[in-house]
């Protein structure tokens, strides 16, 4: 009863008050617009006291004992400061600057191998750190936007590496056309757009073995420098979505694989592109890639170099619903020596990997690789990893949460020059935030 009564009051007093502001201009005057504008005035004034009102009746539900000390004048202030600081609020959300917003990714692993992947130096042993990675995507303006990454990750001899793994700004002109600037993971079948360096992405613990990154056994520039352009449209068939660059040729130095970030110093200019379709209501996705460039360089030892034209083309595709995840690609090799006489070499890289999920949590998974490389090939004979092999991959992925993922993985291998049948079981705890 005293509640409606003092909202009662409350809302006569303040109409009261508002008519006696407008009305005694409206008697001096006697003009019929500036009446109508005092109405829509006093219109306005009321439903804003409706407002209050209904707010104040939401903050009396929990308990009349709750309302602030000092009466409805008091009450009144609390319910339009809460109106101030909703109204500030929505205004700062409005900003097209959102500011400088972190991301990151961690995980530690420990693993155990048998003898021959010891010797061949294959998987980890014991306890170690995995990837500290800092994601960062400030939207400038609702055209302009950037992305940054920056790994933290220590080395086969214990030092701890910086790397800026991407830097890259983009211009936004519409959804057929977004264009980059920068460092940016070069746009090839799926794996290498789809998961970066932040392992709780991907359902494995590893990725397959010729798509690793440069530094860690990778035979395809996993980054680029350069400009990139990507856009889709939709169609009757589903979303159709391109990619085309041109970057920084790469080099081969001391047996790695380096795509030239601070600049192109043998002017050996890279270009490719990707093309693939989303199927409207299938949960598939196909796509076809390629790219060219000419790459030059020296292998681990300085004892040998070479030149090579690098040609490949191939094809990717993925299957995703609540039960099953599935993907592939296709890499076919096609590179000419430019340095010798040994013509032209033809090679292949491929993997699938099948996944089924069971509930929310668990997904087992299993995963085949296969790299058929030319060993007189000097793209991939002045490679420290580019041998051929075969590799299979069993292993179960355990979400704690949507942002914390365990793993388990056995490897087994089979590759060319090396004794034995190197096999390791490793375990990866990794997390984003």
């Amino acid at each position: 009863m005293e509640t409606a009564v003092g909202q009662t009051f409350v809302r006569s007093a303040l109409a009261l008050a508002l008519a006696g502001a407008f009305l005694p201009s409206q008697a001096q005057t006697g003009e019929a617009e500036r009446l109508k504008a005092l109405e829509q005035k006093l219109e306005a004034s009321l439903r804003t006291i409706e407002a209050l009102n209904q707010r104040l009746s939401q903050l009396e539900q929990p308990a009349a004992a709750a309302a602030p000390a000092g009466g409805w004048g008091a009450r009144l202030d609390t319910v339009e400061r809460t109106v101030t600081q909703l109204e500030a609020a929505h205004a700062a959300a409005a900003q097209v600057d959102t500011g400088l917003p972190i991301h990151g990714f961690a995980d530690v692993q420990a693993g155990v191998r048998n003898p021959a992947a010891a010797q061949a130096n294959q998987g980890r042993r014991g306890f170690g750190l995995g990837v500290f990675d800092l994601y960062m995507a400030p939207q400038i303006t609702n055209q302009v936007k950037a992305l940054i990454e920056l790994a933290f990750e220590y080395g086969p001899e214990g030092e701890l590496g910086i790397d800026l793994e991407r830097l890259q700004l983009g211009y936004v002109f519409s959804d057929a056309l977004t264009l980059w600037a920068g460092r940016f993971h070069t746009p090839y079948g799926y794996w290498n757009t789809a998961f970066h360096h932040g392992a709780q992405l991907q359902t494995t613990l590893a990725r397959p073995r010729f798509l690793e990154f440069e530094d860690g056994g990778g035979i395809l520039p996993a980054h680029s420098v350069g400009l990139w352009a990507n856009g889709g449209w939709r169609t009757s068939a589903g979303k159709l979505g391109y990619d085309a660059y041109v970057v920084n040729g790469d080099a081969i130095k001391h047996g790695v694989l380096d795509y030239q970030a601070s600049g192109d110093g043998d002017a050996n200019v890279g270009v490719g592109g990707r093309l693939q379709l989303a199927v409207a209501g299938t949960g598939w996705t196909v796509g076809v890639h390629g790219l060219t460039q000419r790459v030059a360089g020296d292998n681990a030892a300085t004892t040998a170099s070479g030149r090579v034209r690098l040609g490949m083309l191939g094809g990717f595709a993925t299957f995703d619903n609540d039960d099953w995840e599935a993907m592939g690609e296709f890499y076919r090799f096609r590179n000419r020596d430019l340095g010798g006489n040994t013509g032209t070499h033809g090679s292949t890289a491929w993997y699938v990997q099948l996944g089924r999920n069971v509930g929310e949590q668990f997904t087992p998974y299993v995963r085949l690789e296969r790299a058929a490389l030319d060993g007189a090939d000097p793209y991939f004979a002045l490679q420290d990893s580019g041998r051929s092999y075969r590799r299979a991959v069993a292993g179960v992925r355990f979400n704690v949460s949507p942002k914390a993922a365990l793993k388990a993985e056995y490897q087994r291998t089979t590759e060319d020059g090396t004794a034995g049948v190197p096999s390791t079981l490793a375990l990866q705890y990794a997390v984003r935030f």
